[in-house]
């Protein structure tokens, strides 16, 4: 019965206008909006698709056996997929917030703001769907973030080119 109450609030309230912002969702009590003018995200995906999705990337290994999700500070490749396509925050403290409400926190690689909130790829463009196109050239240090936001991009099934 809650989650019946719960859809028919989010479908309520989504689409409302909010003093100038539009709101695009409502998870567990928390209201997301975007201002007039900001981009939409174009893929709408549930929040058990993105955890799936999250918990399946947890467990994907590279050509050398390793986890592809293997530090903290990975979690900014997550952040700029899902602010970017997904509606998710476009702030890092309001989007670890929302991951440490879905526990992700408890995940192998737990998602904690201190961990990616200074992180900044220097070689990659902020437009994180061009990512792909560093798959092959990009420096150690942003290739780990490249692997990681192809790989989420594609279990999403979200066509970042």
């Amino acid at each position: 019965m809650e989650d019946n109450n719960k859809i028919s609030l989010e479908g309520l309230f989504k689409g409302a206008n909010l003093n100038g912002a539009q709101i695009i969702a409502v998870n567990q009590g928390e209201v997301y909006y975007q201002k007039y003018g900001e981009a939409t995200p174009t893929h709408s995906k549930t929040e058990e698709e993105v955890k799936n999705a999250i918990e399946k990337l947890m467990n994907v290994r590279d050509s050398q056996d390793e986890f592809l999700m293997r530090d903290q500070d990975q979690w900014y490749a997550i952040f700029r997929v899902l602010s970017t396509f997904c509606g998710y925050p476009q702030k890092a403290p309001d989007f670890s917030r929302t991951m440490e409400n879905l526990g992700m926190g408890e995940m192998r690689v737990p998602c904690k703001y201190d961990s990616f909130r200074k992180v900044s790829p220097n070689q990659l463009p902020q437009n994180v769907s061009l990512w792909h196109q560093y798959k092959n050239t990009a420096d150690q240090y942003s290739m780990k973030q490249v692997v990681v936001a192809v790989k989420l991009m594609e279990l999403l099934e979200i066509d970042g080119r």
